[in-house]
């Protein structure tokens, strides 16, 4: 089943690099073999679902290893969806 998904991570513990701990996560993620788009607010993803559910639990894992609090912010559209080029395709042609 086609799915996208919105992830946005927010280590919330107390001394520790956020920043280095959400690029650990982004480079995670793009090591991976779905659909990308990294925003400056959450990154979406686009493939199948059980495949993104399992990304998304290895992206958890690895902000886990650093923080021992994560907060995440997931979105996820499930079915018959319009891709983020799709999407977007009239906005970036209006850029140009």
């Amino acid at each position: 089943m086609k799915a996208s998904l919105a992830l946005q991570v927010l280590p919330l513990s107390q001394g520790i690099d956020r920043i280095a701990v959400i690029d650990q996560v982004i480079t995670y993620l793009q090591a991976q073999s779905v659909s990308l788009v990294v925003t400056p607010f959450e990154t979406v993803l686009e493939g199948e679902l059980d495949e993104l559910l399992i990304i998304l639990k290895g992206a958890l894992e690895v902000a886990g290893q650093e923080a021992d609090n994560v907060f995440a912010n997931v979105k996820l559209n499930v079915g018959e969806i319009l891709s983020t080029d799709e999407k977007l395709k009239k906005y970036r042609a209006a850029a140009d």
